[in-house]
């Protein structure tokens, strides 16, 4: 390999006139990381052709290709999340049905029903524990209500109980805790929430279902869950963008 120290024109001229792949097979021949690559580039003054109307601008210009070389490749997006479960802790109850949805795109659905251990051994929830897992973790940023107290703590329990790695570094931001800081009403529940900014009305639960579904295993049960809960993360993602406003930080989930 050619490692060289000095930044001569050469190494600019194939810098400016490459592609990404060009870029990093250049680097390699001199024997550089690429984000070295990048700094030899910038920290030059005097701008080829390609280059001169970036510098003069003082831009910072990087391709979605570049970007995602150097950090790991998630989605850089909101989704809400709500999980439905059979009680309220993680010991003593299993997940009935999750929501996962991105903002302004389709939620993507959990249902316990799905899974062949279902129909045999209903306290085995692993199977939807660790997809429901898999797909938050390519997020970057997590929305719920009331969820740093009970939905991403049950799901942390489950993943530890079946030893299931921790999600990454992710932010949470939680709605619940923005209209206790904010908002002076009756009630921080979803529900009257809603209600009272016109975003829409949330379905009532009702404890017969949740019986019905993780004792008697009705499918049709689990079907109005998963309306209920899809309810919610549509009613959610309204609250976050009227909410957002008032968000001062974003803490780490």
């Amino acid at each position: 390999m050619k490692k060289k120290k000095s930044k001569d024109q050469e190494f600019i001229r194939r810098w400016d006139e490459g592609n990404h792949a060009d870029k990093v097979l250049l680097c390699h021949e001199y024997g550089i990381a690429f984000d070295t690559g990048r700094h030899w580039r910038s920290d030059d003054l005097t701008p080829t052709p390609s280059r001169k109307k970036e510098v003069e601008l003082g831009a910072s210009v990087m391709s979605i290709e570049e970007l995602l070389a150097t950090r790991p490749s998630v989605k850089l997006d909101f989704v809400t999340f709500d999980l439905e479960t059979s009680n309220l802790r993680a010991d003593f109850s299993v997940v009935l049905t999750a929501v996962i949805k991105p903002f302004g795109q389709e939620p993507i659905t959990f249902r316990a029903d799905d899974y062949p251990a279902w129909k045999k051994n209903r306290s085995d929830d692993k199977g939807i524990i660790s997809d429901i897992a898999e797909e938050l973790r390519k997020h970057a940023i997590v929305i719920t209500h009331y969820g740093s107290k009970f939905d991403l703590p049950f799901l942390r329990a489950k993943m530890v109980k079946h030893s299931l790695d921790p999600l990454p570094q992710m932010f949470a931001v939680d709605s619940y805790k923005i209209a206790k800081a904010n908002f002076q009403v009756s009630s921080r529940r979803l529900q009257n929430l809603s209600r009272f900014f016109d975003l829409g009305e949330k379905s009532s639960v009702e404890g017969d279902l949740w019986m019905q579904a993780a004792y008697d295993g009705s499918a049709e049960a689990m079907d109005k869950i998963l309306e209920h809960n899809v309810q919610d993360c549509n009613l959610l993602e309204k609250l976050a963008a009227i909410s957002f406003p008032y968000l001062k930080s974003i803490p780490k989930l």
